[in-house]
């Protein structure tokens, strides 16, 4: 499995004086030196912060987005965040965010143990977070030791995070169906241009299909065109869809539609259904959406989990138009 860009949590004190913030930026720096490139600090404790400890942050977070780093900051009280100059040089997560992230960093540590993450979901409820994460394990290992697997990762993310009750679903490695096209639909595939990863799920979807399917970008592509299924590729831009997907789903009109996103991360803590909601949104009312998904694009390349997926998707859509 790919495994992400390196992530690290800093609980910050409850005040940061001109003192400490020596002593923060020196556990900053050891973090970057042994590889973290996303660091997460927790303000929840944090009351004050002095101009000298403000400023050795916005110096930290400047030096990370120079590497393509990132210095993110979660559960900061308003008169703190009040006190950071610059603020357009951090990342604020929100509590579900930032313990979604955490929970992806305790994951990778155990990435021999299974073969890929399919999704990760958090939810807050009474200061308890409830974490669900969904799991692809290899099919030659027995129920019991993939039982033995999640319960260890359980135990460890729940010492990890305080407050935590954490449910792993397992799922075994996803076999390619090999349900073909009805001959009677006519479908289309349209996916963004503006990068080459809508292209690569287009592409893995348009490969087991009969030849004579199109394949287009939006840009070639003419809304007014009379499909029973046009499937639009687009990447994740803002949470809905990029400028170029956007203006070709607006002008679709009486057409049943399959949406397919592509986001740059984890679609954790809702964040994929708030993306589809606004993606839907852009349709005009006479259209119907018949089917929805979203995968993640690591390093600018989508996993060959994920590509299957999609395409298993793609044909669930199918047979829900021939039925």
């Amino acid at each position: 499995m790919a495994v992400s860009e390196t992530v690290r949590s800093l609980p910050l004190p409850t005040r940061i004086d001109d003192q400490s913030a020596i002593i923060l930026k020196s556990a900053l720096i050891k973090l970057i030196n042994d590889g973290a490139r996303k660091i997460l600090c927790d303000f929840s404790a944090t009351e004050f912060i002095s101009e000298a400890g403000a400023e050795e942050l916005v110096q930290v977070a400047r030096f990370l987005a120079k590497i393509g780093g990132e210095l993110g900051i979660c559960q900061i009280k308003p008169n703190v965040k009040a006190a950071l100059q610059q603020s357009y040089l951090f990342k604020f997560y929100s509590i579900e965010e930032s313990v979604a992230l955490v929970a992806l960093k305790s994951l990778v540590s155990f990435f021999d143990q299974y073969e890929d993450i399919l999704d990760l979901k958090v939810r807050m409820e009474n200061a308890v977070a409830h974490i669900e994460i969904y799991l692809v394990f290899d099919c030659d290992q027995t129920m019991r030791q993939v039982q033995q697997t999640i319960d260890f990762i359980c135990h460890n993310l729940e010492q990890e995070i305080k407050n935590a009750r954490v449910l792993i679903v397992p799922s075994a490695q996803i076999a390619k169906k090999t349900v073909s096209r009805p001959e009677t639909l006519a479908t289309q595939i349209v996916f963004s241009s503006q990068d080459n990863v809508p292209q690569q799920l287009a592409q893995a979807i348009r490969d087991t299909l009969p030849g004579d399917t199109p394949c287009i970008t939006v840009q070639a592509a003419s809304p007014a065109d009379d499909f029973d299924l046009v499937s639009v590729i687009c990447l994740v831009d803002q949470a809905t869809a990029d400028a170029e997907a956007a203006s070709f789903l607006k002008e679709l009109r009486n057409q049943k539609v399959a949406l397919f996103a592509i986001a740059d991360n984890y679609p954790y803590s809702g964040y994929a259904g708030d993306c589809m909601k606004n993606i839907s949104a852009l349709l005009a009312a006479s259209n119907t959406v018949i089917g929805k998904f979203v995968c993640r694009t690591v390093d600018k390349q989508l996993s060959s989990e994920d590509l299957m997926r999609a395409r298993n998707k793609y044909f669930d859509i199918l047979q829900e138009i021939e039925r």
